[in-house]
């Protein structure tokens, strides 16, 4: 079975249409199957523990089961997954309402203080 623990608090945004995974859908077969098997076990143990009419009623119901829940636990589950709505994100605060371009120092105007870039 799965050992991925899922929170309940945590808001899940779907980014695809696809499926559930195999696995998800091999853990709810397991668990569909052993839920059938279990009311087998008990059928037979009312079986031996019930008068005669019951005792047929839950006889056949103990052979009839695993055919049944075989194949219920082979139908695959057709889970549509609905689809999510789009991600909206939530609205910036703007600036202001006209935005300044802030610049670079302003170059000196002082010929002086030329830097010699050539070699």
């Amino acid at each position: 079975m799965s050992r991925r623990r899922e929170r309940s608090d945590e808001a899940v945004i779907s980014v695809t249409s696809a499926q559930p995974g195999r696995s998800e859908d091999l853990d709810s077969r397991i668990v569909r199957y052993a839920w059938m098997m279990s009311i087998r076990i008990v059928c037979f143990v009312l079986a031996v523990i019930t008068p005669s009419p019951w005792r047929w009623m839950f006889i056949v119901a103990a052979v009839f089961l695993p055919y049944i829940a075989v194949v219920l636990a082979n139908t695959q589950r057709s889970r549509q997954v609905s689809s999510a709505d789009p991600f909206v994100a939530p609205d910036r605060p703007a600036i202001g309402s006209h935005p300044t371009i802030i610049s670079g120092p302003e170059p000196d105007a002082d010929p002086a203080h030329k830097i010699d870039t050539e070699k």
